[in-house]
């Protein structure tokens, strides 16, 4: 009787565990509804773009081949249509030709052979990262190296063209589907500019500049929703001020965000680990404008910099600085509208720094202003106290805030070898 009765309950615990196994694999879970307090939908505030977006020449230079030059600076009708015709071709059969100073004259080619020199930012595009922008094929060289030019000109001697990628420490040698007619097309869209001269490596204008000087209205970046994209849980975010009138927001122990109301100003930290491991600067990259994407996003035209891995163990820092027109943001902090700053390590975003300040683009005012040129602009470099420190020259924007305006006004400035920027006067 015993056995009878230890076998049915053996046989009653096996079709139960039959039954409830069938029922969480077949049945539908019963929908509770969302306490609303454990998550809060954050909305975007700024516009996301690709890290490719991001990468653009400072200016590009057009060399007649008869000592004259003209400068394209961005967001300019033809340099969109150069970059539109670089893009489209193709460049491979990369090969060392040895340093720049060595075996060619670049003086020479400068002054007589029509040609297209592209220039980017100090420091440099490492190939990984440009190869986004421009079709790059075959082996390339390591990204220890940042292309810094790309000169493409016209060899009269042998009737051929020929493109170099130049670097701070050497020159490469690709081959491209460009032909002689394509260049002197680019060469072509120079020819009803302002012509300028070379000084020390920079190419200024022989006369004044006709630039735009604008005043936009203004608005910031909410607190609330700068909370909403960059914590977890913002409702259980706690805050408190901090001595310099800063507010201070924190929450789960580790993740940090304040906030300088003066400046505008926000720097968010997550709190990570260092650790001696080698970088991938363009994962880094792609990861530093994912980041951004889902965190602020983007409030008009921004550069990347600071792209070449001078440090490929630790931590990596980009910066991106914000274009108006063609030309760039410059203020005179570290802490100023038109800057975001990103420090990543291995792909994870460590520290997040940026201006709250958004540009209505709605709302703009245009005049225009004269910047100098000729032997006005040179004599200010040559009386510039620093003048051995700079590594660029560059029409910009001194950024002059007012309450819910900002007014951009056009400025010659000067990029020092610490990084810094300084307005010639």
């Amino acid at each position: 009787m015993i056995e009878k009765f230890k076998t049915a309950a053996l046989a009653f615990l096996v079709l139960a565990s039959l039954l409830q196994s069938y029922l969480l694999l077949f049945s539908s879970p019963r929908q509770l509804p969302t306490n609303k307090t454990e998550y809060v939908q954050a909305d975007p505030i700024g516009t996301q773009i690709s890290a490719e977006e991001l990468i653009f020449p400072e200016q590009i230079v057009l060399h007649t081949g008869k000592q004259t030059h003209m400068a394209l600076y961005p967001n300019h009708a033809h340099f969109k249509e150069i970059m539109k015709m670089l893009k489209g071709r193709t460049f491979d059969n990369f090969r060392k030709s040895g340093p720049m100073q060595t075996g060619l004259d670049w003086e020479e080619i400068r002054s007589k052979q029509a040609g297209v020199e592209v220039r980017f930012s100090r420091g440099g595009v490492p190939f990984s990262i440009l190869k986004g922008v421009f079709q790059l094929r075959g082996d390339l060289p390591l990204d220890t190296e940042g292309v810094n030019r790309i000169w493409i000109y016209v060899n009269r001697d042998a009737e051929e063209v020929r493109t170099f990628f130049l670097t701070d420490y050497n020159t490469y040698e690709a081959r491209a589907d460009l032909n002689n007619k394509n260049v002197e097309q680019m060469v072509g869209f120079g020819e009803l500019l302002v012509t300028y001269h070379m000084k020390d490596d920079f190419y200024l204008p022989d006369t004044p500049l006709e630039v735009a000087k604008y005043k936009i209205a203004t608005s910031t970046m909410p607190i609330d929703q700068l909370q909403k994209t960059l914590f977890v849980d913002p409702l259980n975010t706690r805050n408190f001020r901090n001595k310099d009138d800063s507010d201070i927001y924190y929450t789960d122990g580790k993740r940090g965000l304040q906030v300088k109301t003066a400046q505008l100003w926000m720097s968010y930290t997550d709190p990570v680990p260092a650790v001696d491991s080698r970088n991938d600067v363009k994962e880094n990259l792609n990861s530093a404008v994912q980041f951004i994407n889902q965190h602020g996003g983007w409030n008009g035209t921004f550069m990347a910099r600071s792209l070449t891995q001078s440090q490929l163990i630790g931590r990596q820092q980009y910066t991106f600085r914000q274009y108006y027109d063609s030309f760039p943001i410059i203020g005179d902090r570290s802490e100023t509208f038109g800057l975001i700053r990103v420090v990543l390590q291995n792909r994870v975003v460590a520290n997040y720094d940026r201006s709250i300040m958004m540009l209505d683009t709605g709302k703009v005012e245009r005049s225009l202003k004269t910047l100098p040129g000729g032997k006005v602009l040179d004599d200010m470099l040559n009386a510039y106290s620093r003048k051995n420190q700079i590594v660029a020259v560059m029409p910009a924007y001194q950024p002059i805030a007012r309450e819910g305006e900002m007014e951009l006004n056009p400025v010659w400035a000067v990029e020092l070898r610490d990084g810094t920027y300084d307005v010639l006067k």
